[in-house]
C-alpha cells in the first residue's frame, strides 16, 4: 500500500537530508543530493524548486549556491508538507476506491478504514522534519544516504 506520491515520498526524504546535511553556509546542489538519496537528478530537481518556490526549502543561485533547510523549516510538520505538494484528498477517498461511500452509505471497511484514516492524519500531523532528524541522529531512526557530502570525492 503506497501513501504518498512520489513527488511526496522525494520531498519528504530530500527535506530530511537537508536538515541534516546542508545549511546557509553549507549549501547543496541537486547532483549530490541526487546522488546520496538514489534519485533520479531531473526529477528531484523539479520537486526542490517547487518547496522552493512555495518557500518550503531554501535555494540560492551562483557558484556557491544550492539548496538548504533553515532551522525554521524543520518545524513543518509532514501534514503541511504533503498538502503544499499533492493535497489532502486521500483522506477524503474510499479504502476499497468506491466513489460513493459515506456514513449513510458505509462500504464493508468503512468504520475501520476511518479510524487507520484519523491515526494516520494524527502521526503526519504530529511528526516534522526536525523530530525525523533528531530521531536518525540520536540513532532511534534510520534513513540510508549513499554518501555524505563530506566524504564525497
Amino acid at each position: 500500500m503506497m501513501f504518498f506520491t512520489k513527488p511526496t515520498e522525494y520531498a519528504i526524504r530530500a527535506m530530511v537530508y537537508l536538515s541534516i546535511h546542508a545549511s546557509s553556509e553549507n549549501k547543496l546542489g541537486i547532483k549530490q543530493i541526487a546522488a546520496d538519496l538514489g534519485f533520479p537528478e531531473h526529477y528531484l530537481g523539479k520537486v526542490l524548486q517547487d518547496l522552493a518556490k512555495k518557500q518550503i526549502i531554501k535555494s540560492s543561485k551562483g557558484p556557491h549556491g544550492g539548496f538548504y533547510l533553515d532551522e525554521a523549516g524543520t518545524d513543518i510538520s509532514l501534514l503541511s508538507l504533503i498538502d503544499a505538494i499533492e493535497g489532502l484528498q486521500f483522506f477524503n477517498t474510499c479504502g476499497l476506491g468506491l466513489h460513493e461511500c459515506n456514513e449513510e452509505k458505509p462500504c464493508p471497511i468503512h468504520k475501520e478504514y476511518q479510524i487507520v484514516k484519523g491515526n494516520f492524519y494524527k502521526i503526519l500531523s504530529e511528526k516534522t522534519i526536525r523530530s525525523m532528524r533528531d530521531d536518525i541522529e540520536n540513532e532511534i531512526a534510520f534513513m540510508d544516504f549513499y554518501s555524505h557530502p563530506a566524504e564525497a570525492k
